[in-house]
């Protein structure tokens, strides 16, 4: 087996304390979806954005497709998020959303510098809302209720570029388990990341890796077998120097398909906790806007079951 692999990385930091999540003006979520899987399971998406202002914020939502160059997405119309509204976008792949049966990736939600008027200064909170998504399965095994995982926006500043790694631990795949690992990128070019899998020794077992499209999303199936309890460690080997992406994983039963979403753990390499004040962050260039006629903000708001 191969040792634990250190990578240095030069970097210039602060040291702070570590923070707890806050709003933000910008985020990934990272996975979403509306299509069947494994053990007749049926997935769709969630969507809830809230404002916490007393003025009118505008958001723009953009799909990424999984296994595409996205210099150009999929886009809602400006979403006009009333003060104090909790806004939820039931099934937003769904017919009256994306229409994307069959699709899955990643999504940007982010204030719209323009319509919003947003100073481009730190520390400013004028545009700041909230993000939440949750990935279910309908109907599993052919029953009533469902069941699903939480994917909360990701803040776009809290993503892993070239100074900082990612780890994903409590990752199995066994006999009782599967994984899915994947990455979605902010990034208007190709980016290749590793994935180093280490068991609970900290040995390597598995080394592979990933090259992501412009502003893409890719997921995997776990490539190391008979893996119970390790870590998925994830970072950037090439890229353009803005780089910035958002690694994730997926742990489902085997027998009911029941899933566990695992956020990225993301450190200096284990010498500093990552805070957002302590990195530098460019600012994210959008994708070209394919225009999405089937988006419908008023029928997104009723739920069907």
């Amino acid at each position: 087996m191969i040792r634990r692999f250190v990578l240095l990385v030069a970097v210039v930091a602060v040291a702070v304390p570590a923070m707890a999540r806050e709003m933000t003006s910008a985020y990934v979520v990272p996975s979403v979806a509306n299509l069947t899987g494994l053990n007749g399971t049926d997935w769709h998406t969630d969507l809830t954005l809230y404002n916490p202002h007393q003025t009118v914020l505008y958001v723009k939502l953009v799909f990424l497709p999984t296994d595409r160059d996205n210099s150009a997405a999929p886009t809602a119309p400006l979403v006009d998020l009333q003060p104090w509204e909790t806004l939820n976008l039931w099934d937003v792949l769904g017919p009256y959303g994306f229409d994307a049966r069959g699709d899955k990736g990643a999504m940007l939600v982010y204030a719209d510098t323009t319509a919003n008027n947003c100073p481009n200064t730190a520390g400013d909170t004028s545009c700041d809302f909230a993000v939440f998504a949750r990935t279910y399965t309908l109907a599993p095994y052919g029953a009533g209720g469902e069941y699903g995982t939480d994917f909360p926006g990701f803040p776009a500043s809290f993503g892993v570029n070239s100074s900082v790694i990612a780890y994903l631990p409590q990752i199995s795949d066994d006999a009782d388990f599967r994984t899915n690992v994947g990455v979605a990128s902010w990034t208007s070019d190709w980016v290749t990341v590793r994935e180093d899998i280490q068991d609970t020794s900290g040995n390597i077992v598995g080394r592979y890796d990933h090259v992501i499209p412009p502003n893409g999303h890719e997921q995997w199936r776990l490539e190391a077998g008979n893996l119970t309890g390790g870590t998925v460690a994830v970072y950037i080997t090439s890229g353009p120097g803005d780089a910035m992406v958002y690694p994730y994983a997926t742990v489902l039963n085997n027998t009911t398909g029941d899933a566990a979403a695992v956020e990225a753990q993301i450190s200096k390499v284990g010498l500093l906790a990552q805070a957002a004040s302590v990195r530098a962050v460019a600012a994210r260039s959008v994708p070209k806007a394919l225009p999405v006629p089937t988006f419908s903000i008023e029928k997104l708001k009723h739920r069907a079951r």
